[in-house]
């Protein structure tokens, strides 16, 4: 457990592949809410290049991180240190790390806003807010196979449906066509979904009708995200019988699967509680889009 955070003061120092023991032990304390960190840990051991990994430790054990990704532009807190993720987010702007202009502060309410009072830092101010809800599912609502067979991981011949399908579902959630914004990083990514075996797809008589992605899978929580029904398709259930078939199976390989959502979604938050999720924590996201430094 980590301590109180009134003992000590917070201690920030920037941590690298020799801290990966200690970070593991700091985020299993919670595996289902950091799943997503666990499982960079776990991929990168914390030494992929430019990606900035911060802690805060009072009286030398950690109660606060704070990764910022050189490359995604994720930015992403641990912990419920508050006072600790201040100074995380003093110490990130000061640095200024290598990453795109476009930044997305995901995580934990409180300790996004506390973060967020430093960083990205003036004169940046978010392009879109969400307020979400982390949601957890711990028992499978239906055995695997049994709800949604023809449930498959994406392959090349997908290749326009995820495009038309990546491309309407950030219009819906972020406001933003990546076609226009980067349309050669999008179509890149649309391309790795191809392939990633992380990317899930269902066909039935009216063809593709269904998509999901799995972002993070550990044994303990698997992190679920992007989930779509074309807008002519919904309301008949699709998305019910596809996605609690991924879950049935995900549930095969990890203790409960996770997902956050917008807490205005009302039909996706339906759609979660007809599967047996239940609310974990409240969440937020935050983007910007920066002129740089």
């Amino acid at each position: 457990m980590a301590l109180h955070p009134g003992i000590g003061t917070p201690v920030l120092d920037r941590l690298g592949p020799r801290d990966v023991p200690e970070v593991l032990g700091f985020l299993e304390d919670d595996p289902v809410l950091n799943v997503y960190l666990i499982a960079l840990v776990l991929r990168d051991a914390m030494a992929r290049p430019h990606d900035a990994w911060w802690g805060a430790r009072r009286e030398g054990r950690l109660t606060a991180l704070l990764y910022v990704g050189a490359l995604s532009g994720a930015v992403l807190p641990a912990g419920d240190d508050l006072e600790a993720h201040r100074a995380l987010g003093q110490i990130a702007f000061e640095e200024n790390p290598p990453c795109p202009t476009r930044l997305q502060v995901i995580g934990a309410r409180e300790a996004l806003a506390a973060v967020r009072e430093h960083f990205p830092g003036p004169p940046a101010s978010p392009r879109l807010e969400r307020s979400q809800v982390y949601l957890v599912l711990e028992r499978s609502p239906g055995a695997a196979g049994a709800l949604a067979p023809e449930l498959r991981t994406a392959r090349r011949e997908d290749y326009a449906f995820l495009y038309q399908a990546g491309a309407e579902l950030r219009a819906e959630e972020l406001l933003e066509d990546p076609r226009e914004i980067d349309p050669v990083a999008f179509a890149r990514r649309v391309e790795e979904e191809c392939r990633d075996g992380w990317t899930w797809v269902l066909r039935d008589a009216r063809g593709l009708c269904f998509r999901a992605g799995v972002s993070a899978l550990t044994a303990e929580a698997a992190q679920v995200s992007g989930v779509y029904v074309p807008p002519h398709l919904r309301g008949l259930g699709i998305a019910t019988r596809a996605l609690g078939e991924l879950c049935a199976r995900l549930l095969l390989r990890a203790r409960v699967v996770c997902l956050f959502v917008n807490d205005f979604n009302e039909p996706a938050l339906a759609l979660y509680r007809r599967l047996g999720f239940r609310v974990l924590a409240p969440w937020a996201s935050a983007f910007y889009v920066r002129d740089g430094r």
